[in-house]
């Protein structure tokens, strides 16, 4: 019989979940960063970036490059197991949420169903993702870092 001073360190694996998250952060900073570029140039107005940043898309392209530069860390982070960017995630993932209500307010007011689904699954996405996040196993993966 022998014992051991040292436990086998267990190998580290990401939960499936924090991938597809990190992989919708790169998308959809792909997506602002070529929304940006079109605005520069003039191509599309601001008004189409309303659906990832709400009432902000007004506040310029220069916004855009931002959002998408954290949300393309964010990412990077997500998948690297960093601990501050789950929580970081977790802000995101309730800024994205804040943003919808509005829309799904007037979607229900004014009866624009299309509207409604589209905004509303932001809230949906948003709470899961949320919920996702804080996970004890999904927390563990990220405290082990």
């Amino acid at each position: 019989m022998t014992t051991q001073l040292f436990s086998e360190a267990k190998e580290r694996t990401r939960p499936e979940g924090v991938k597809i998250i990190a992989i919708a952060c790169f998308l959809l900073a792909v997506y602002l960063v070529l929304n940006g570029v079109l605005i520069i140039t003039g191509v599309v107005s601001l008004a189409s970036g309303a659906y990832v940043l709400g009432e902000y898309s007004m506040m310029g392209p220069l916004l855009f490059l931002a959002v998408a530069a954290v949300l393309a860390l964010l990412g990077w982070g997500l998948l690297r197991g960093w601990n501050w960017t789950r929580r970081l995630a977790v802000v995101a993932a309730g800024l994205l949420l804040a943003t919808a209500v509005m829309p799904v307010s007037a979607a229900v007011i004014y009866f624009h169903p299309l509207a409604l689904v589209i905004h509303g699954t932001k809230i949906i996405a948003a709470i899961v993702a949320i919920r996702y996040l804080l996970l004890s196993e999904v927390v563990d993966y990220f405290r082990r870092t």
